[in-house]
């Protein structure tokens, strides 16, 4: 017998075929991923939430068989304590489609639940039919709270009751929480409490976490003729999620956001904890994670942070990726709409260029998209680059909506594919 054969006996073709399908059993072996996130920048208080109840709207990503989520006090200061919580379909407003709603439990089948400060907590899994893109809506009955911890950018709207509605599907006595609520004084729609949602798929490639401050949050994404305007979903990251939908469906991905406005790499200031602190927490232990967009360093030079110090703290972030096997994706830091107005001047821009030419030649991402390239091409102003005038948003800061897009379209999709 040459070596190179092997006897084809009923019993080795037996064998493999029992081989065959154990291992095709353990690749259709459904596993968990995030569809949706938030990242909780504070804890505000909040009046008049007790014996009440908030809905709230998130739109996952991803398809799945059965859902998740994570209620989190982390940026509390006080208990928040919820009699019950349901997940449905999301109708109009504050509706949910009839017969979606489904009771959440947690710790194995209590209906309440008890949140001290800088505590999180997971629901049980739920059979649930999770569609990608379509809306769903969390309610809460609240038992006691007195403070909120949020992400304060979420633009979807939230919906506030008297009395507890969780259970009930009609929008009665739900009402919009006002733009000039003490929680969403910059008109921003804020996200109570829920910082996950996890679908459970046995076909999906993975999600990708985009972590980053306002470029990645979306701040001035939904923004018309000077009013922010919610339910829009038109953040770059949303445009590349549904582009890869598209163009990608045999190999489903997730994509989440894990910005935060003015959030900061290096600890010493900015909005919310900084980077280096919630790196864990907001993208390492996000369920199925295989890529990480990181875009992320303005605030920090804003700050007064050299090019040296930012880059450093960069790699930090890099290294911490690349130990969990995870593909880091770099974002090179494109200008102000209008740098003399945000008091950038030229040294700062100087920074930032360097911070760019780092990523571009030394940085070790596994991939690097040049935003930079893309966005600048304004007027210099006073030794500063701006964005080009067609992607600049009137707070002389950030894009609009059309730069956002661009941004989106600029994504070679082929980064997220498997090394």
């Amino acid at each position: 017998m040459s070596s190179g054969h092997l006897p084809k006996t009923s019993a080795f073709v037996a064998a493999l075929t029992a081989i065959g399908m154990t291992l095709a059993a353990y690749a259709q072996e459904p596993r968990w991923f995030s569809a949706w996130a938030a990242a909780h920048n504070v804890g505000l208080v909040v009046e008049g939430l007790n014996g009440g109840s908030v809905r709230l709207l998130v739109r996952p990503t991803l398809s799945g068989r059965s859902l998740r989520v994570k209620l989190s006090n982390i940026r509390g200061n006080t208990p928040a304590v919820f009699s019950s919580a349901f997940v449905g379909v999301a109708a109009a407003g504050a509706m949910v489609v009839p017969g979606t709603n489904r009771r959440l439990t947690f710790h194995d089948g209590a209906q309440d639940l008890t949140l001290a400060p800088d505590e999180s907590a997971w629901s049980d899994p739920v059979p649930f039919d999770v569609k990608a893109f379509q809306k769903l809506v969390v309610s809460l009955d609240i038992t006691s709270a007195s403070d909120v911890s949020m992400d304060t950018l979420a633009l979807v709207s939230t919906y506030r009751a008297t009395g507890h509605h969780a259970a009930d599907t009609s929008a009665d006595g739900f009402a919009p929480i006002p733009a000039n609520a003490p929680d969403s004084k910059a008109d921003e729609f804020p996200m109570y409490w829920l910082a996950a949602l996890d679908v459970e798929s046995p076909s999906a490639a993975g999600t990708i976490v985009a972590v980053g401050d306002s470029w990645i949050d979306g701040r001035c994404s939904t923004t018309e003729n000077g009013r922010v305007r919610p339910d829009l979903y038109q953040r770059w990251i949303d445009v590349l999620a549904a582009r890869l939908a598209a163009e990608r469906p045999k190999e489903p991905r997730a994509i989440v956001n894990a910005g935060i406005a003015g959030n900061r790499i290096i600890p010493g200031g900015g909005n919310g904890p900084p980077l280096l602190q919630r790196l864990d927490r907001d993208v390492l232990e996000r369920a199925g994670a295989t890529h990480v967009i990181f875009q992320q360093g303005m605030n920090d030079i804003g700050g007064g942070a050299t090019a040296a110090q930012v880059t450093a703290a960069m790699q930090d972030v890099i290294d911490r990726v690349h130990a969990r096997g995870l593909v880091i994706v770099g974002g090179t830091l494109f200008p102000l709409a209008r740098p003399d107005r945000a008091r950038w001047p030229s040294q700062m821009d100087a920074q930032r260029l360097a911070v760019n030419d780092w990523i571009r030649t030394k940085a070790g991402f596994d991939r690097v998209i040049d935003f930079d390239r893309l966005m600048s091409g304004g007027p210099v102003y006073e030794g500063s680059q701006s964005l080009k005038p067609e992607f600049a948003c009137g707070d002389d800061v950030h894009p609009n909506a059309a730069g956002y897009r661009a941004m989106g379209e600029f994504v070679d999709v082929r980064l997220f594919e498997k090394r």
